[in-house]
């Protein structure tokens, strides 16, 4: 629909009728108003050859003439809701952080209990390492007496393999070292004890379990000092240097000449020995 060009005036002061506030500037040539639809307004004018295309919603005249609405609108719906949000989004949150924290706390328990395992089963193992090394203390004069005492040790420290194995998963690379090599060095003494035992050295079984209780025992001492560096407290009661008792738990040291003895066979059948481990059974020679 098309008005006629005296429609609006001159000075670009009138409007349309049924536009609110809307000014029309320029050349009104070929000016128009026209209705879409009723969902819109279109006011149309021409200014120097170009179409420029004005809309304004009924929503946007509504709120126009209902300025207050708008404020009750927020008030009174959208702001309940929106503390609603943040007060669910809240208690979420702490749940979230609850199940973290207990998440937390149950896995150090299963660490300490982990932990507590494992240097429980290796402390049982030098005990029997030290009922060895009273079996073979005896008059041990025959092949079986070694055989004997080895095959009881066996029994005895298979039934920790098990519980230190399944509780292996949360230890530290450091402290799995060790015990890798804490079950070297009783691979080594039942080795040491069958070369004995085929050269028929018998007296010098006992010699060989005194030795590597030391090995073993320093290494336990070593695993204990990891497991409590964690904890400031336990640390600081911990003193390496107190523990000869466990480092010496095969009682006394063999007389000199028995000792000097084992290096030598030692040497003869190991040729591969290690220094430290020749040096550490020379030290009880001074």
């Amino acid at each position: 629909m098309f008005f006629p060009r005296n429609f609006l005036a001159p000075n670009c002061h009138s409007q349309p009728i049924g536009v609110r506030k809307e000014k029309l500037c320029g050349k009104n040539e070929n000016s128009g108003l026209k209705f879409i639809n009723s969902q819109q307004l279109h006011i149309g004018t021409k200014i120097g050859g170009a179409d420029i295309i004005q809309k304004q919603s009924w929503f946007e005249i509504f709120l126009t003439n209902n300025p207050g609405l708008f404020n009750l609108l927020v008030t009174s719906l959208l702001l309940p809701l929106g503390l609603l949000w943040l007060n669910n989004r809240s208690a979420t949150k702490i749940k979230e952080l609850e199940k973290q924290l207990e998440e937390k706390y149950q896995g150090k328990e299963q660490i300490k209990t982990q932990e507590r395992a494992v240097y429980s089963s290796l402390s049982k193992i030098l005990f029997d390492v030290q009922l060895l090394h009273v079996a073979l203390s005896g008059s041990c004069i025959d092949k079986k007496c070694i055989e004997s005492a080895v095959s009881k040790f066996d029994v005895s420290i298979t039934k920790y393999h098990e519980e230190i194995s399944n509780n292996l998963l949360y230890m530290p690379s450091k402290i799995i070292d060790r015990i890798y090599k804490f079950y070297s060095k009783i691979s080594d003494l039942k080795v040491s004890l069958k070369e004995f035992n085929d050269a028929k050295n018998f007296e010098m079984a006992y010699v060989s379990v005194y030795s590597y209780s030391i090995a073993l025992a320093d290494i336990l001492i070593n695993i204990q000092e990891l497991l409590l560096e964690q904890n400031e407290t336990l640390k600081k009661n911990f003193d390496k240097a107190q523990q000869d008792m466990m480092r010496y738990c095969c009682g006394r040291q063999p007389p000199k000449a028995v000792l000097k003895k084992y290096i030598e066979l030692l040497k003869q059948m190991k040729p591969n020995t290690s220094e430290d481990e020749i040096e550490l059974m020379q030290q009880f020679l001074h």
